[in-house]
């Protein structure tokens, strides 16, 4: 089973509460010639006027050329910059995907493990002992993490064990939005929900995900494990000289469902939400 962590953790938890077995674990001007008659005076003066008009002329035409130059290079500037879905999706995927080979350091800041009471369902005899499995298993990482090594940041950063953090699709983003913060752009991505997505497609092609089909492959006893993922939301911090995302936030919140047949048949469900949050160093 690939890894998941904290999450997959949380999966093996609630089967516990349930089985009390512990399974391994984003214009023209117009010229009008006047006769004049002219003197020696005026016809040197013309005739300094036929030299220096050209050159006059080629002038205004350079400073034309040169203002046009300047309009096209700010207008190619401004247009440059992601505004739809689509392109602010290509852009977040294009400067995500640089982390895992060109970060030098990436720091987990933390990670909170949110359990939702109102969706906690359980056997009631078995209430107590599932809400002190959630206790045990989904405490927060308050303590900053590093990962140094190509190898850590490969394994540990989002999507782990992949060489690529997002290949997100547009058809599963809900909301992007790109916002120009001088020196940085600050993306927001919240994305459709999606029942049992399995990595590398959907929400988890850009979030870790628990892929229920190995969960329940796990255990005969386990006749349904479920995912529901909704609400999933990422922003990312890319620095606009470079390109790179120097600063991540996740929040993935989901619903768990079991089904186990030992000992009669029980079933169970668990809402929980993960929010990590790092800093990437190049």
């Amino acid at each position: 089973m690939k890894k998941y962590g904290k999450i997959l953790t949380a999966a093996i938890a609630l089967m516990l509460a349930l089985t009390t077995v512990f399974l391994a674990g984003c214009g023209k001007k117009d010229i009008t010639e006047a006769e004049t008659t002219l003197t020696e005076t005026d016809q040197n003066a013309a005739l300094q006027a036929e030299t220096t008009a050209p050159a006059t002329q080629e002038e205004t035409a350079e400073e034309t050329l040169t203002q046009i130059s300047v309009e096209s290079t700010q207008e190619s500037t401004e247009a440059a910059v992601p505004q739809t879905v689509e392109e602010i999706v290509e852009f977040f995927n294009k400067s995500a995907n640089r982390i895992k080979p060109e970060a030098s350091k990436v720091t987990k800041n933390y990670e909170k493990r949110i359990v939702d009471e109102d969706q906690l369902v359980f056997p009631k005899s078995l209430e107590s002992a599932a809400k002190g499995l959630m206790d045990t298993f989904m405490k927060d990482d308050t303590e900053p993490i590093v990962y140094a090594t190509r190898e850590e940041i490969t394994s540990e950063y989002i999507v782990p064990e992949k060489d690529y953090v997002s290949r997100l699709d547009p058809k599963h983003v809900e909301k992007a939005t790109l916002t120009d913060n001088g020196d940085t752009y600050e993306i927001y991505i919240k994305l459709k929900s999606e029942k049992n997505p399995v990595s590398g497609k959907g929400i988890g092609a850009v979030c870790d995900v628990i892929e229920a089909h190995e969960v329940a492959e796990k255990a005969s006893f386990i006749e349904e494990f479920s995912t529901e993922y909704y609400n999933c939301e990422v922003r990312a911090t890319v620095d606009k000289a470079t390109g790179r995302v120097v600063h991540s936030w996740y929040s993935v919140p989901l619903v768990l469902k079991v089904r186990v047949n030992m000992f009669g048949t029980h079933s169970a469900a668990a809402g929980l939400t993960f929010v990590k949050d790092y800093t990437i160093v190049y």
